[in-house]
């Protein structure tokens, strides 16, 4: 149907229901004959004709409003659609005060719903944006313990994630659980536990939960914060502690034992005296290089977030060295051979630095080296490494002939007091932080290390220094 014809019958009702009194009255006087019918007609004709012009801006209006709400209710987007000319509201058209202001109102009305609306979304993409660029894992329940949102970064932590699946099919793990469960049944509105993930790499993350309310629904987030850092650093520092106290509590015993020995009746052999103020010496000895190896460390790594500015000779480093531990060879029957760089080999970095990782490394292959063997040392100028092809390396080259090291223990060398044989490095003065320092001053220096050793024939110490 039309929208014309439409229009006439919906007027045509309006005016019908406009004349029914009068048409009623006409009709009782037609009966008691108190009225003829061609006065009845024109009483009639003569209504309908003034209720038609009364009612025809009415109608036009309610059809206007009728083409606009249809057109707005059509659209994708109601709130935001804005209809075309001919379906939209024109109050210029009415000369009806109450006609003119009831359009205005509704568009008024519709202008503010638009503005709410896109406010609205813009507050729900603002939303959607935080939750999915939030740097930490967060998972969002309902009041059922189901999963209704989450980030790519819970995502990726822990793969098996959907909306609508129950948070216990997530997490396996009966403490997160139970605080959870807390929350989310508003025993409590905050909580916390803590969670580990992974099997042969341990992370840890402090989980964080609490409730809000969001469209009148109890809502609870789960965020997940990574303290694997933190973690590995307290058990370093606990470890340490625990070595260090008893690294020093060894040789402090037998200081305090020969002191005692020293003051009885022993003490009185020139014989006696003299052994056992050896051995003092030598546990002296050891206390001074742990503590000295100690600070050296705790220097290095205050300054290891500082990248070095001096520029260095590593071939003139080299020579200084192993012209310092000729005496040191000479006495464990260790040939040290070097074969100086043509041209200087220079590299930006901390001499003081250089030089402890060069003599750390040679004290190592001496210490370790069998009898008549020898600690070769080579300088390559230039070299690539994989791990790092863009860039620009020179290579330090140290070479033992000691016993070599089982393959299972090179990847934990570099941590403190590791050591593969104890009673050997003790015996040898070993304080098992040397190649500790050497992997962090690699490190301050942006280089790279790399152990490769064979049982039986020997080891090969590889340092990588980006050239300057």
């Amino acid at each position: 149907m039309s929208a014309e014809p439409s229009y006439l019958i919906s007027l045509g009702h309006r005016i019908l229901r406009l004349l029914s009194g009068v048409l009623i009255a006409v009709i009782l006087l037609l009966v008691f004959e108190r009225i003829y019918l061609i006065d009845a007609l024109l009483v009639i004709a003569a209504g309908v004709g003034v209720s038609f012009f009364l009612l025809r801006r009415e109608g036009r209006a309610i059809g206007s409003l009728k083409n606009y709400f249809r057109a707005k209710a059509g659209a994708d987007n109601p709130a935001n659609f804005t209809p075309s000319r001919e379906q939209g509201l024109r109050a210029t058209e009415f000369d009806d005060t109450e006609l003119t202001e009831l359009i205005w109102t509704v568009s008024s009305a519709e202008q503010q719903a638009s503005i709410a609306a896109r406010n609205l979304m813009t507050d729900s993409q603002y939303r959607h944006e935080i939750l999915y660029n939030l740097p930490l894992p967060l998972i969002i329940l309902n009041d059922h313990g189901q999963v209704s949102e989450f980030n790519q970064q819970a995502k990726d932590l822990f793969g098996h994630i959907d909306i609508g699946k129950p948070i216990a099919f997530i997490i396996r793990n009966n403490m997160v659980l139970e605080a959870v469960q807390q929350v989310n049944q508003g025993y409590v509105s905050t909580n916390e536990a803590q969670l580990s993930t992974g099997f042969s790499i341990k992370r840890h993350f402090a989980v964080l939960i609490s409730n809000f309310s969001a469209d009148e629904q109890s809502r609870t987030a789960i965020t997940f914060i990574d303290r694997t850092l933190a973690t590995e650093a307290e058990k370093m520092r606990s470890d340490f502690v625990a070595n260090v106290s008893h690294e020093l509590r060894t040789p402090l015993t037998s200081i305090l034992g020969f002191i005692e020995t020293l003051q009885g009746p022993a003490g009185a052999e020139k014989q006696t005296r003299e052994k056992f103020l050896a051995i003092l010496h030598q546990q002296a000895e050891r206390i001074f290089r742990l503590a000295t190896d100690q600070l050296s460390l705790a220097r290095i790594e205050q300054t290891e977030h500082q990248t070095p500015q001096d520029e260095c000779d590593l071939g003139m480093i080299c020579n200084r060295v192993i012209t310092s531990l000729q005496n040191q060879a000479k006495k464990a029957k260790i040939a040290l051979k070097f074969q100086p760089p043509e041209a200087p080999l220079i590299i930006r970095g901390s001499q003081d630095e250089l030089v402890q990782m060069v003599q750390n490394l040679i004290e190592n292959g001496i210490r370790y080296g069998r009898p008549d063997g020898e600690v070769s040392i080579t300088l390559t100028p230039e070299i690539k490494y994989p791990a790092a092809p863009k860039m620009r390396f020179c290579c330090l080259e140290v070479r033992d002939t000691g016993e070599g090291i089982d393959k299972m223990h090179l990847p934990r060398l570099t941590e403190r007091f590791y050591r593969v044989d104890k009673d050997r490095s003790r015996t040898k003065g070993g304080t098992g932080l040397g190649l500790a320092i050497v992997k962090h001053i690699i490190s301050h220096h942006q280089g790279h290390l790399k152990i490769t050793s064979e049982m039986g024939v020997g080891s090969v110490f590889c340092v990588y220094l980006p050239l300057s």
